[in-house]
């Protein structure tokens, strides 16, 4: 899951791993929603980042389904570097669409401002799905992050090129299942209803 709507969202601002952004009014209603809709399924644990958005989110989807949450540092968002603080679009007039090269390529510029790498992010997220895998069989277990840390893993799983890679909305459900050591992807923006006509 996709922590819900923060603050930096909505003002367009990157604030990766260390700059607090909370989550908004819609951000909180998001993370209910999306917590109700897995309400009737058996959570073993759920996992979350240690970045306040995603922490806010893990608060209320615990809340709602009776479990206590965990911290992991392997679903933190990237890490931004000196891009930290600003604006989305500014980066872009500045660069051109930098975060498209992120998920392609090794790009210079990335670099050069301390930017995490994808395949950094690919191997973090490859490591917990595969403890999940051998700790967990046939237990359902919930992760709240955040989109590249998403994004990653559904890469490292499915070999995807860069261009099959999904938005992922906030708040949505991202459904992998694992049979036979061979995993599925059941659903990706998985939310309420109303929100596929709004979002």
């Amino acid at each position: 899951m996709r922590h819900g709507e923060a603050e930096n969202n909505v003002n367009r601002i990157l604030v990766g791993r260390h700059l607090e952004s909370h989550l908004t009014s819609c951000g909180r209603q998001q993370a209910s929603e999306a917590a109700r809709l897995i309400q009737d399924i058996p959570i073993k644990k759920i996992y979350a980042s240690p970045v306040i958005r995603t922490i806010e989110t893990a608060e209320i989807v615990s809340k709602i389904l009776g479990i206590s949450y965990d911290i992991d540092e392997r679903l933190y968002e990237i890490d931004l570097g000196n891009l930290v603080g600003m604006n989305y679009e500014e980066i872009i007039r500045k660069h051109g669409n930098l975060f498209l090269k992120f998920y392609t390529e090794e790009e210079p510029t990335l670099a050069e401002y301390g930017v995490e790498s994808f395949s950094s992010v690919k191997e973090r997220m490859t490591s917990l799905l595969e403890e999940i895998r051998e700790n967990y069989a046939n237990e359902n277990i919930l992760m709240v992050t955040h989109l590249d840390p998403i994004k990653a893993a559904i890469s490292a799983l499915f070999h995807l090129d860069p261009e099959a890679l999904y938005h992922i909305r906030n708040a949505s459900l991202t459904i992998l299942k694992n049979e036979g050591n061979l995993y599925s992807l059941f659903g990706v923006n998985v939310m309420n209803i109303d929100r596929y006509l709004n979002d």
